[in-house]
């Protein structure tokens, strides 16, 4: 069976939240996804922006950001736009399923 998306919710709390085939779920925070971008250009240049709390102020060079929009990229993967204007990159669903930051899927710390 190929792992694919059934459910994908940009503005769920806490971030985007993304239901599995196989029963899985996890919510894949915004910061985290947007310093994940698979593009050329983010691998280059990590994306300046700063973690979201409730307490925080934008400062100079750096914004709280957000999923505005994704696409349907085939049948293989979503392309994100953010709010700070960037949609060149391409999530897979192996890419975000291998990403996945909850604690079930990252390794332990050593």
């Amino acid at each position: 069976m190929t792992i694919s998306p059934t459910r994908i919710k940009l503005n769920a709390p806490g971030g985007i939240l993304i239901e599995w085939n196989d029963g899985h779920s996890a919510i894949y925070p915004y910061t985290y996804m947007r310093r994940k971008c698979p593009c050329a250009n983010c691998e280059e240049f990590p994306p300046d922006i700063m973690e979201e709390s409730p307490t925080s102020l934008p400062i100079l060079g750096q914004r709280v950001v957000r999923a505005e929009s994704a696409s349907p990229v085939g049948h293989y993967a979503i392309q994100i736009k953010w709010n700070d204007g960037h949609q060149a990159g391409i999530y897979s669903f192996d890419y975000l399923r291998e990403i996945c930051p909850c604690e079930s899927c990252q390794p332990p710390p050593q």
